[in-house]
């Protein structure tokens, strides 16, 4: 986890703008770094490129319909999951 955590923490930081102690597992997307849909997106993005991974936006979509909260740590556990079953 600690891998992704930090490629994620530096996508925020370096494209976003967002200060490292701003990013935390438990720090809340929408909530407490104000990211809109626009800016989601282009997280999702920077996840594709940086993972070479192709994230399923009706799945994602479905986990933040589920989480309610979407949270630095759902995004790790999505991008690793997506990484272990693409491996696969």
């Amino acid at each position: 986890m600690d891998f992704t955590f930090n490629k994620l923490r530096t996508i925020l930081y370096e494209k976003f703008s967002f200060h490292y102690d701003q990013i935390q597992l438990e720090t809340q997307l929408e909530l407490e770094l104000g990211m809109d849909s626009r800016e989601l997106f282009e997280l999702i993005n920077e996840l594709e490129k940086t993972f070479k991974i192709d994230i399923d936006l009706d799945e994602l979509d479905s986990l933040l319909k589920n989480t309610k909260v979407l949270t630095i740590k759902d995004l790790v556990e999505y991008v690793q999951k997506t990484q272990f079953s693409e491996e696969s």
